[in-house]
């Protein structure tokens, strides 16, 4: 008989008691109730998520709080009504555009400028507007810079098959004419002509084969662009998006103009392609649209855990709803797609303005980063007025980092405001969502919480996790997946499962009429979470929720006035104001300590000082009595508490403990209502070291499911790294079970202002029986190192091993090396104080960073509305800083700010941001707080960097912030090591492997480095020295890990030895002073007459001029050059072809070309004086003659288009190819029209490819130079005739993205 399957418990509810909690209150299922998703924003679309169960919208509003989807709105056009529809004769690709002629197109607001805005002169402007039709304003996006990485691939693999189709059927037909022409011509002996057809075929060939430049853009698949329409139908702004670009838009529905979504629910599919599902939000009266589209199926799926609700199908088995089916969702995007869904400052600003704005009642974040400092910074100051100001519950993930102490992330786990959750795994959710059943030697599936599950404490001493709930759920992502639902699991899925109950409970307090505040609903979960067996308060905090036990405490006690404060917790006298007792160094827990703790009860925020918080404040008095809950914990029975907080003193003795982590509480209770539970709470962790070795073996160890085993390991002084050895005990002869079991080995060291992410080491263990495996681990020295072997929550079977730890090192004095220019290289002193090493000392520079300064200091602006503080109607601002460099090839570099970078919810400022853009104003890469590689093209690079906060006097501190660009090392650069200084200036014997005895001293010096050739001053190279050698006997690294930090400051250059060249020799000048006064006067002339070239409106004194010096000097070849170049002005030659081509033939008159082949026809004497300026004459005339009838041949060209089979360019080219090589791509224009009218298509593409690979810079100084855009207009004709349209869109559409008129916004 089959079984039912427990549909269910893909989306657990019944470990929180949800499923009970509902049975006997229905109603109270979310009603009411608006929850904020923080995340990579909401797919609309996705199942589930499109009404509550009373038929009303579930997603109430989305908006992209990143700016990610951003459009400037920047080219105005006009719609003219005809029969057609109303028509935009030139939209954004240049082509005309029909929109549907039902649309209410209308003028759009006036802004006031402080004009004569008298409703007689409006109307008259109203009128006339009418008659030249009605506003709109046009855009486009890329969208590739919309979708999600992940859908970007599938899309880019769909149209690469649909291309190369194209480029197949094309090389079939190019492939079949170059097999006719080997038959009819290969046999023989093919003429000239006959093998330039065979290169165009060849030429035509490599196009479709792909044989270009990887730069070229043919070779990149732009993706679908985007027409972005806004008008204003005298209500709202309303947007279309062309996802056709078919120029007819006429039979577009009208409700497919969008507006604001919140205002009228619209989405829209882009294509059934991508399958992706967006909608708008209009900014800035018109001036921004944001395209909402989400980063990824993350928000999806965490919605659909909080309040997923999808009608019961009555034939198949129910699909499980989320844990609050009838609460309503703003979706708010903060992951941004440009970094991969990676969350912004920014981003988490608005969508904090925006949760108060939507009256959301409970919001969740399932995101989080590892910070330097716990509850504090610009964010958490944000938070804390969502909180407590507008009573919002914010609900967020405690981190995916564990299994090692102060795991928690930022802002989950380390912000007082906001609820922690960490994730929990049942055996129920083990069989229905992972499939897993007991194994066969009867080892049950056990509940816990996940392995990488965070776990606290907070470096401060705060608890990090608050409570636990259900971390996986099978449920519904975007229609983009593909799928209907996934299987996702995380403290991201734990959180929302929590904001779920959340929703539970506020939907039945608000339905009760019971005011729920933040403070009073997070001690109610606290106070009655269900403490899971075998896990301890640091992973599961309270323990798992419990909706049905809270909700009777909210009941019970919801008279009761001081459930709405929050009791500050601080102890004083140590650094930070730390909110617990965290001791985990062997000092620390070798005595008895005593603490002073300041409790403060805080009503609302600061700045509220209305009346009836102001008497709570003085009325405020609570008798407490103290209980601690642990023996090792001494405190005082009560303790008076008033308004402005009063503190005690009690004591830890942690001396009796024996090593390994120990939990504490001091809990006060009002002793006039002790059945509330604690009203404020001290949380102690002690994690007590090993005593102190260089080797310590930690013996056989048995885990049982998910076992997390703990050393603190007091690591001793001159140690660098260590080595961990963990072998499997099972053996392949006696065990019949010999799968692998997978271990985690996780170690840790809490360094003062570090995140735990820069002295931690994380790897996963696969031993199979009798396999050993050793870790080296960088370690700190006199820092004690946490180090976790955990059985993996999902792993199987029987699992035993032996362990042991040897720490290693040779220290360096200085830790850190510099070098400066001309300082004489570096010393360095070694010492070995833990046992014998080798030593054979390496350092190697890898990467170069030049620092970059803003063209100018920055601007500071106000941002827009999305950007205006709830709390205070604070106007947040910009400071804006604009950097440049030069890209001397392709490549990539990381763009660096190290005062603002590596910092996210703990920063000062509010956000920081980088856009970098190529010479045509693309966006090529973006850069936040951990910036990546960026790959560049070659030219020009535009950093636009953004930093934001509401005090312009901070923003002012950074107005000339200096940055730095790191690029690779195109070769690494080896430091050469001597003993001695001497041995290291003379570049005698270097360094080799000796040995360091246990506790003595040694040395040695590193030389400077060969500088290459592109650094300058202050440049600095940055790589690492390792002093140890690897030891052939002993397993794991044999060296510190990652090696010592060594840099080298690049100083000024030497000045370069010009190489010596004879003098010219000059000739005799036999002329008198009057005539060489005459050419002086005529040479003064001539250049007078240049700058009248210069100016448009200096046309008619420029031929004036010039024909009163043709007149005075008819023959002098620079006159007549320079009247040629007049004539052949890129602003003047089309309507002066006849002009060009006589002043063309009047230089060449000019130049005896008899006499000029004669001089070069023999060699001149190099040593004669004379000779030598004849030849340098000839020169000159030569290069005027190659001048003249290269522009002639021009000109000819252009003036016969209509007539190609006129032959006055061909013989005019035959004449310039006596004197030059027109096969230099200086004549490329020339070449370029012979091959057209041979008919070589191919060969035309082949070279106008190659001027593109360097943008016409070999072009640059020809007499007919060649723009990058004047190069792809060329070849866009070309592709369109020989008929290769697929290639022609694909330049077309390259050819828009790079016409940007201004910079993207942030």
């Amino acid at each position: 008989m089959t079984s039912k399957f427990p549909t269910q418990d893909l989306l657990p509810k019944t470990e929180t008691n949800v499923t009970t909690f509902l049975q006997k209150y229905p109603q109270y299922d979310g009603k009411d109730i608006i929850i904020g998703i923080l995340d990579t924003g909401v797919d609309p679309g996705a199942i589930g998520l499109s009404i509550i169960p009373n038929g009303e919208k579930k997603i109430i509003h989305i908006a992209d709080c990143t700016g990610s989807g951003d459009v400037k709105m920047d080219t105005d056009a006009m719609a003219k009504k005809d029969p057609r529809g109303w028509v935009i004769e030139k939209d954004i690709f240049g082509k005309a555009l029909v929109l549907n002629g039902d649309l209410n197109l209308q003028p759009f607001p006036r802004e006031n400028d402080g004009e004569d805005s008298s409703s007689a002169k409006a109307a008259t402007e109203e009128e006339k507007e009418v008659e030249e039709g009605m506003p709109v304003r046009l855009a486009f996006k890329r969208a590739y810079e919309l979708f999600p990485g992940k859908l970007t691939n599938r899309v880019k693999r769909h149209y690469a098959q649909e291309f190369d189709k194209e480029q197949h059927r094309h090389a079939a037909s190019v492939h079949k004419e170059l097999a006719e022409w080997n038959v009819k011509y290969a046999a023989g002996q093919p003429t000239k002509d006959q093998i330039r057809q065979k290169e165009d075929i060849a030429a035509r060939l490599d196009v479709l084969d792909g044989k270009i430049p990887a730069s070229d853009p043919l070779k990149e698949d732009p993706g679908p662009l985007y027409q972005i329409i806004l008008f204003y139908d005298g209500t709202n702004y309303r947007v279309i998006v062309d996802t056709e670009s078919s120029g007819d838009l006429s039979a577009l529905p009208t409700d497919r103009a969008m507006t604001d979504y919140h205002k009228e629910f619209q989405f829209a599919r882009f294509s059934e392609i991508d399958m992706m599902n967006y909608c708008v939000n209009i900014y800035q009266e018109g001036k921004i649209v944001s395209v909402v589209v989400d980063a990824g199926a993350h928000g999806s799926h965490v919605a659909g855990i909080t309040s997923r609700y999808h009608p019961a199908d009555k034939e198949n088995d129910e699909e499980p709803n989320g844990v609050a089916p009838s609460a309503k969702i703003v979706a708010l995007k903060i992951g941004d797609t440009r970094l991969g869904s990676m969350e912004t400052g920014t981003a988490m600003t608005r969508a904090m303005i925006e949760a108060v704005k939507y009256k959301c009642d409970v919001i969740n974040l399932s995101y989080g980063e590892g910070c330097v400092l716990p509850n504090s910074g610009r964010f958490v100051e944000l938070a804390e007025q969502l909180v407590y100001k507008h009573g919002i519950v914010f609900v967020s993930s405690a981190g995916n980092n564990g299994p090692a102490l102060t795991t928690v992330g930022a802002p989950g786990g380390t912000t007082d405001a906001i609820i922690s959750v960490a994730a929990y795994v049942s055996p129920a959710m083990m069989r229905a969502e992972y499939s897993m059943e007991p194994t066969s030697s009867g080892e049950e599936n056990t509940g816990t919480t996940y392995t990488w599950s965070s776990v606290g404490p907070t470096s401060d001493g705060a608890m990090g996790v608050d409570i636990t709930a259900p971390g996986a759920a099978i449920t519904c992502v975007p229609n983009w997946c593909l799928q209907r639902n996934q299987l996702m699991n995380g403290t991201s899925m734990s959180s929302p499962n929590a904001t779920g109950c959340v929703a539970l409970l506020l939907s039945a307090a608000k339905a009760e009429g019971i005011n729920l505040t933040p403070a009073r609903l997070k001690r109610a979960l606290g106070n009655t979470a269900q403490k899971m067996p075998g896990l301890s308060s640091l992973q599961q905090g309270f323990g798992m929720v419990d909706v049905e036990a809270a909700w009777e405490y909210i009941k019970s006690h919801k008279d009761d006035p001081y459930e709405d404060v929050n009791f500050k917790v601080a102890i004083l006298n140590r650094p930070g104001a730390p909110r617990g007792v965290y001791l985990r160094h062997a000092k620390e827990v070798a005595a008895k300590q005593s603490f002073s703790v300041e409790v403060d009860p805080i009503f609302s925020t600061n700045d509220n000082v209305d009346a009836e918080t102001q008497m709570k404040r003085v009325e405020f008095e609570m008798k407490i009595q103290l209980k601690a809950t642990e023996s090792f914990v001494d405190v005082p029975e009560f303790f008076m508490l008033m308004h402005n907080g009063r503190s005690f003193k009690f004591e830890v003795d942690p001396t009796k403990l024996d090593p390994g982590v120990h939990t504490a509480f001091i809990y006060g209770y009002d002793t006039t209502k002790p059945e509330l539970g604690p009203r404020f709470h001290i949380p102690i962790t002690i994690a007590k070291p090993i005593d102190e070795d260089v080797s310590i073996s930690l013996g056989e160890l048995e885990f049982a499911p998910n076992e997390v085993k703990r050393f603190f390991l007091n690591v001793p002084s001159g140690a660098t790294w260590m080595d961990v050895a963990v072998k499997d005990t099972r053996t392949i002869e006696t065990d019949e079970e010999t799968s692998s079991r997978l271990l985690v080995l996780h170690t840790l060291q809490l360094l003062p202002n570090a995140a735990y992410r820069d002295a931690e080491e994380q790897k996963y263990l696969n031993l199979m029986p009798s396999h050993e495996t050793v870790a080296s681990i960088p370690v700190h020295s006199g820092v004690t190192c946490e180090m976790d072997l955990a059985r993996y929550w999902s792993a199987q079977g029987a699992t035993k091993v032996i362990a042991s730890i040897r720490f290693r090192g040779v220290t360096s004095v200085p830790d850190s090396l510099t070098m400066l220019c001309g300082g004489g290289g570096t010393q360095v002193r070694l010492h070995s104080s833990l046992a014998d090493e080798y030593i054979l000392p390496k350092a190697t520079l890898k990467t170069w960073l030049r620092p970059l300064s803003p063209l100018k200091a920055g601007l500071i602006a106000p941002c827009d509305e999305r950007d205006v503080l709830t709390s205070n109607g604070k106007q947040i601002h910009q400071l804006v800083l604009e950097y440049e460099f030069e890209q001397k090839e392709a490549g990539s570099f990381t763009p660096r700010a190290p005062a603002l970078q590596g910092v996210l919810y703990e920063a000062a400022f509010e956000s920081q941001m980088m856009l970098i853009f190529d010479e045509d104003k693309r966006v090529i890469g973006v850069a936040d707080s951990w910036p990546g590689e960026i790959k560049a093209p070659k030219g020009k690079i535009t950093i636009r960097m953004q930093i934001r906060h509401d005090d312009n006097a901070k923003l002012e501190l950074l107005k000339n912030l200096t940055i730095m660009i790191e690029r690779k090392l195109g070769k690494e650069i080896n430091l050469s090591a001597y003993k001695s200084r001497e041995t290291m200036v003379t570049a005698g014997d270097k360094m080799r492997r000796s040995l360091i005895r246990q506790g003595t001293v040694s040395s040695v010096f590193f030389g400077e480095p060969e500088v290459p050739t592109d650094c300058q001053c202050g440049d600095i190279l940055r790589g690492s020295a390792t002093f140890e050698d690897r030891s052939a006997k002993l397993e794991g690294a044999s060296k510190r890990p990652g090696g010592t930090e060594i840099k080298y400051i690049v100083g000024s250059k030497a000045k370069e030895e010009k190489e010596d060249k004879a003098k010219a020799l000059e000739a005799q000048d036999p002329r008198t002073d009057d005539e060489k006064m005459a050419e002086v006067i005529r040479s003064a002339k001539l250049e007078f007459l240049k700058k009248l070239s210069e100016k448009k409106e200096d046309t008619e004194k420029f031929i004036a001029l010039y024909q009163t010096l043709v007149t005075d000097y008819p023959a002098h070849l620079p006159l007549l050059v320079e009247g040629l170049k007049f004539h052949d002005n890129k602003d003047r030659r089309k309507d002066n072809l006849g002009d060009v081509i006589l002043a063309a033939d009047d230089v060449i008159k000019a130049v005896d070309e008899i006499a000029l082949a004669g001089h070069f026809g023999v060699t001149h004497d190099d040593e004669d004086a004379e000779s030598c300026k004849i030849h340098k004459d000839n020169e000159e005339k030569k290069g005027f003659l190659i001048e003249a009838l290269a522009r002639k041949a021009h000109a000819i060209a252009d003036a016969s288009s209509a007539d190609p089979t006129s032959d006055g360019f061909g013989q005019t080219l035959k004449h310039l190819q006596k004197w030059a090589d027109t096969s230099s791509k200086k004549y490329s224009v020339l070449t370029l029209e012979r091959e057209t009218r041979d008919g070589f298509l191919g060969s035309r593409l082949k070279l106008l490819t190659e001027l593109l690979e360097k943008k016409g810079d070999d072009t640059k100084d020809s007499f007919a130079p060649m723009t990058k855009a004047d190069i792809v207009e060329e070849r866009k004709r070309v592709l369109e005739a020989l008929s290769f349209t697929h290639l022609k869109e694909r330049q077309e559409k390259w050819s828009i993205i790079t016409s940007n008129k201004d910079y993207a916004p942030f």
